[in-house]
């Protein structure tokens, strides 16, 4: 369907401008019109259509672009203005072309008669299930600008959670790939200049030397295999991954391992307490917070004890009773889950577990950071200390034998 820009006013503002999808141009009038709006100019969008959606394509709407949104939608709304109007502000405000087109969709419905839910319920990629539900009950209970707040404050978290998390393995994983590199470029390209070196006399090589040659000699030959089979292994694993059955046993594995496991269990306990707290607080029902809860749970094994944990509820039983079955969920979760139903305080109790797991993960990210650090410059030292004094070796030792 042909694409029109248009420019057009809604009463003594200023010009709006926008893109909007017609069978015609005529069409494209019509519906300003429906809209309100006064049309000043419009015309096909041809020119950069192609362009506009390769850059769509490579453009990713982040949290951080997200949690912008919805501050700047908090402030505009609570100061009174109308959600179609503090829409249309939102488009001049913000930069990324790929949210602004969600914004201008989003107004658009509105201004069609669609619920602010129902909208963003049309962008699942951009507006995760649990705000398509706050906003819903928000909306419902005539509350919509408190919710939109508590969204302000749910995302600023999750991303402060997040980055903490990212810290724990960001160095580390740099060093791995920095290291790995540098072995590689060792044994496959400088090192085998010795090797012709060592060739050339008939004397007897030290045995680390021997292993070194024996590798270069390899690596020299077929590295070009070993890179293409070590790409290759990569995205077989991520392609296993992306199944459900791999990401069941990936994620399963995960837990198991020392410190990285506990630091994985306590984020998702976080992420899980906050988002039902959230939904509980703002009215959403148990069955349909735990349903929604569930999506947002990066680790599959412990997002399907809490599949399991909301058909158990369905069926009559607790939150807690069902979470006892739960092989990942400590025993200090399942205990202030009982004292929240117990008191009928569900939501505040969950939410002040989620700021207790909150600081436990900052104190992990903290520990294993220290840990893996220098765990990964020793590793990598030893590995290419012993390559380099295999190759000066046989250098002392003919040194020694001239002497």
């Amino acid at each position: 369907m042909p694409k029109f820009r248009y420019q057009a006013k809604q009463g003594p503002g200023e010009a709006q401008t926008g893109v909007l999808e017609a069978e015609s141009q005529r069409m494209a009038l019509s519906r300003l019109r429906d809209m309100g709006y006064t049309p000043i100019s419009i015309e096909e969008d041809q020119g950069e259509e192609e362009h506009d959606a390769l850059r769509h394509a490579l453009i990713r709407i982040k949290l951080k672009d997200r949690n912008v949104f919805f501050r700047q939608l908090a402030n505009l709304f609570e100061s009174g203005m109308p959600l179609t109007r503090a829409l249309s502000t939102l488009i001049q405000q913000t930069q990324n072309p790929k949210m602004i087109r969600v914004i201008e969709q989003l107004r658009e419905d509105v201004q069609r008669g669609t619920t602010f839910a129902e909208a963003i319920e049309q962008h699942p990629k951009v507006f995760p299930a649990m705000y398509c539900s706050l906003v819903n009950a928000g909306e419902s209970g005539g509350m919509l600008d408190e919710v939109l707040w508590r969204i302000v404050d749910f995302g600023e978290q999750e991303e402060e959670l997040r980055g903490k998390a990212l810290s724990a393995t960001l160095y580390p994983a740099f060093l791995l790939v920095m290291g790995t590199i540098a072995i590689f470029i060792l044994i496959s390209f400088v090192f085998p200049k010795f090797t012709q070196v060592f060739e050339d006399f008939d004397a007897t090589l030290p045995w680390p030397t021997l292993v070194v040659m024996g590798l270069c000699e390899f690596m020299e030959r077929w590295w070009w295999a070993v890179a293409l089979g070590v790409i290759g292994a990569v995205m077989l694993m991520v392609q296993y991954w992306r199944t459900e059955q791999g990401r069941m046993l990936f994620d399963t594995k995960v837990l198991r391992i020392p410190l990285v496991g506990s630091l994985v269990t306590k984020y998702q306990m976080a992420q899980f307490a906050r988002v039902l707290g959230t939904l509980l607080d703002n009215g959403v029902p148990v069955l349909s917070g735990l349903r929604v809860t569930v999506a947002t749970l990066t680790n599959k094994a412990i997002a399907d004890e809490v599949y399991r944990a909301h058909d158990r509820v369905a069926e009559g039983d607790s939150i807690s009773g069902a979470l006892e079955h739960a092989a990942h969920f400590p025993p200090m979760v399942v205990s202030m889950f009982a004292v929240g139903e117990e008191s009928g305080r569900l939501g505040a109790v969950t939410k002040r577990m989620a700021d207790a797991y909150d600081n436990e993960v900052d104190r992990a990210v903290k520990a294993l950071t220290a840990l893996l650090e220098p765990a990964m410059i020793v590793v990598m030292g030893i590995i290419i200390g012993f390559l380099v004094i295999a190759m000066l070796l046989p250098m002392l030792t003919m040194s020694a034998h001239v002497g």
